[in-house]
């Protein structure tokens, strides 16, 4: 259930993203509402999101003036005078029936005067366990009803909004309901997913004595993981206790590269840990570990100290290098913590400019937390990176928070090129986005000649990272990387192509 609700909600932002973003693109057309050009701009930006139907202009009395499907309309049709308003569109109509055919039924997204209207294939492929269950979709102030999946009425889609609980009682009856609800942040609906037959009543006798013998089994395995997970928690807090405490743990450095000079432009600092009993514990596991006994902070700072006076004479020689530091949003909005940074940087003759602070966990209930923390860190000089832009769709709620020094795009849409997948569409999106912005764009995880290609021909000062150059080093390794700059010889990717 949780699966098929969270499906259902990506699919609702995926489509809402594609719209608002479509929509963004049109309302920026240079040409004369619904003239030749105007469509034709409009056919060329539809061509590019799959999860829209039509694109089109309205009239300041929400008529529709042309459309892509349509052209231009010589008598042009009205729109309902009842419509919704929220954070991502003016107007929204969710059910519109018969705007272009008799029996047809759209829902329909303004901003400006452009419009966008869902397309019918936005939901295929979306599986369900079973047939007994189904979702609705609905506007989470006004409780209306947006569209209803498979074998749900709507009355009971009405009931389940209405006074439906997300909590089973412990004694099933025959009128017992699973509900699975997802009201997404930033986004004014929810999606209930709803299982109308549960318990003992969707149970036959065989499914009984499997449940039972399942039921054995798995509890000793459980009991077993439990209790082998807690020991190694309890070796892992204690041996990263002591690791911090004895500054054993280190950083490597991944060169940043300006794709089109092939010069090494800075590096990001980035954690290991190697221990004698333990191995080689991977960054995500024992971060995840510091923060969740917290002592994040004090990991971090010795680390910060180390990397100041590793990286610190590169950063006098060239004062066009960066050092990337990773922070949380705790770290970044004390007070103390940027106190403590401004005497490791004095100390080590740093310039400010030159330190790069990446944000590394992000929410919407963070946003004014970070708006406020980056604000005493841009003051002092430093630099603030978003990083993995575009796996979240707040992400561009963050960008008319506060505005970034550097945006860095997750590896998931550098590794997209060239598949034509959704991810690729999104990537082109973020390109028109983010272009006319003053930002730096870092991409990550750059593997093949051919995603440069791409990216430098719409970011021709674009930076980026990945084992096409190299994986995260050690300092005397970089040391003789900055010194030999081997990237930038034009026989470096060429040999790669081969």
């Amino acid at each position: 259930m949780s699966n098929y609700v969270k499906n259902i909600t990506n699919r609702v932002t995926q489509s809402s993203f594609q719209m608002k973003t479509a929509i963004n693109l049109a309302n920026q057309v240079d040409a004369a509402v619904c003239s030749p050009k105007d469509i034709h701009s409009l056919r060329q930006i539809l061509a590019n999101y799959p999860y829209i139907n039509d694109l089109g202009k309205l009239s300041k009395d929400n008529e529709v003036l042309c459309s892509v499907l349509w052209g231009k309309i010589s008598e042009p049709k009205k729109l309902p005078d009842n419509h919704i308003k929220d954070t991502n569109f003016e107007r929204t109509w969710p059910l519109v029936r018969g705007l272009f055919s008799p029996n047809q039924i759209r829902a329909v997204f303004s901003n400006g005067n452009t419009f966008a209207v869902a397309s019918p294939i936005t939901f295929l492929g979306i599986s369900r366990h079973s047939s007994k269950i189904g979702s609705v979709i609905y506007v989470k102030q006004t409780k209306k009803i947006y569209q209803i999946f498979d074998d749900i009425t709507y009355q009971k889609a009405q009931q389940v909004i209405a006074n439906g609980s997300t909590k089973l009682p412990w004694l099933t009856t025959p009128n017992s309901l699973l509900i699975t609800k997802s009201c997404p942040t930033n986004y004014e609906f929810c999606v209930a997913g709803i299982d109308s037959k549960v318990g003992i009543y969707d149970m036959s006798l065989v499914d009984w004595i499997k449940m039972v013998l399942y039921g054995v089994c798995i509890g000793v395995i459980l009991s077993f993981a439990i209790t082998l997970l807690i020991s190694n928690r309890r070796t892992l807090i204690y041996r990263l206790k002591y690791a911090i405490r004895m500054n054993d743990i280190y950083s490597l450095y991944q060169p940043k590269i300006h794709l089109k000079t092939g010069r090494i432009i800075g590096v990001e600092a980035l954690a290991r840990w190697d221990d004698k009993e333990l191995g080689s514990v991977s960054p995500d596991r024992f971060i995840e570990c510091a923060e969740s006994h917290n002592i994040i902070s004090k990991l971090t700072k010795n680390l910060i100290i180390k990397n100041l006076q590793q990286i610190g004479p590169f950063l006098k020689q060239d004062a066009q290098f960066s050092l990337s530091i990773n922070l949380t949003v705790k770290d970044l909005s004390d007070q103390d913590f940027l106190n403590f940074i401004d005497r490791q940087v004095k100390r080590n003759g740093i310039n400010t400019e030159q330190i790069i602070f990446e944000v590394t966990e992000r929410s919407a209930a963070q946003n004014n937390t970070l708006k406020n923390a980056t604000k005493s860190f841009l003051r002092k000089g430093y630099k603030i990176s978003l990083d993995d832009f575009g796996t979240g769709f707040s992400n561009l709620s963050w960008l008319t928070t506060f505005e970034p020094n550097e945006i860095k795009i997750d590896k998931m849409f550098v590794q997209s090129i060239g598949t034509q997948t959704v991810s690729q569409i999104a990537l082109n999106g973020i390109f028109q986005l983010v272009g006319s912005l003053n930002v730096n764009l870092v991409f990550e995880g750059i593997e093949s000649t051919n995603e440069v290609d791409y990216i430098l021909q719409f970011s021709p000062n674009a930076v980026g990272q990945g084992w096409l150059y190299s994986k995260a080093v050690d300092i005397d390794t970089l040391e003789e990387l900055l010194k030999t700059q081997p990237y930038m010889d034009s026989s470096y990717l060429a040999d790669k192509k081969d």
